[in-house]
């Protein structure tokens, strides 16, 4: 037969929640919590707490600082220049919308390329704006006459009794940004690089326009 003994679960606990909290304040390593829940005087006690809050709040004030420098994902950049003692000749890109120079375009130019820059319509006729454009700056002669400036062009736009070349001789548009456009010689000032003396010579042109014909 077995025998049970009836004493109360909650007596054989060793120790209640003020008897661990002592031993905890008793044993622990946080500076100066013991000595003010301990025993000892109230002026102690007193200062100790002072002290413990004081510490405390600074504590979560540098916290806080360094938690909101965190937050702020700051970046360093550390810069190492080195000298290289011999360069690339750069590379220099020059953006125009004006493709061509229209002054020098001749009648089968303008033929070739006249719809696709704007400058004819579809009876082949010449607007305004074009004959603006394609007329060079008037002189005192020809602004005192009364004929419009674009008089001594009226037989390049004139394509009334023209006979266009054949397909296969025009002028692909490769070729007229080539021979039409601006040129570096007359965009160039002055270069040196590395001490040396540039010119035109020393650019390539690299055209990424591509067309096809139909």
């Amino acid at each position: 037969m077995c025998q049970c003994d009836s004493v109360p679960k909650a007596s054989r606990t060793p120790g209640s929640v003020a008897e661990a909290g002592k031993l905890f304040l008793k044993h622990t390593t946080f500076h100066g919590l013991r000595h003010v829940f301990l025993s000892g005087s109230y002026p102690r006690r007193l200062a100790w707490l002072l002290a413990f809050l004081t510490a405390l709040a600074l504590l979560f004030t540098w916290s806080s600082n360094r938690v909101r420098y965190l937050l702020s994902s700051p970046v360093h950049t550390k810069a190492h220049m080195v000298y290289a003692k011999r360069l690339v000749f750069p590379a220099v890109t020059i953006c125009n919308q004006n493709l061509l120079l229209p002054r020098r375009m001749k009648k089968p130019d303008i033929f070739s390329a006249g719809r696709w820059l704007g400058l004819l319509g579809r009876n082949w006729q010449v607007s305004p704006s074009a004959r603006d454009a394609l007329t060079p700056g008037t002189d005192h002669d020809i602004s005192s006459s009364n004929e419009p400036p674009w008089s001594p062009l009226s037989r390049i736009l004139d394509f009334n009794h023209f006979l266009p070349p054949p397909l296969e001789s025009q002028p692909s548009m490769q070729q007229l940004l080539d021979r039409l456009g601006h040129q570096m010689e007359e965009m160039l000032l002055y270069c040196r690089f590395q001490g040396e003396l540039c010119g035109p010579r020393n650019f390539s042109t690299v055209s990424l326009w591509t067309a096809t014909r139909s």
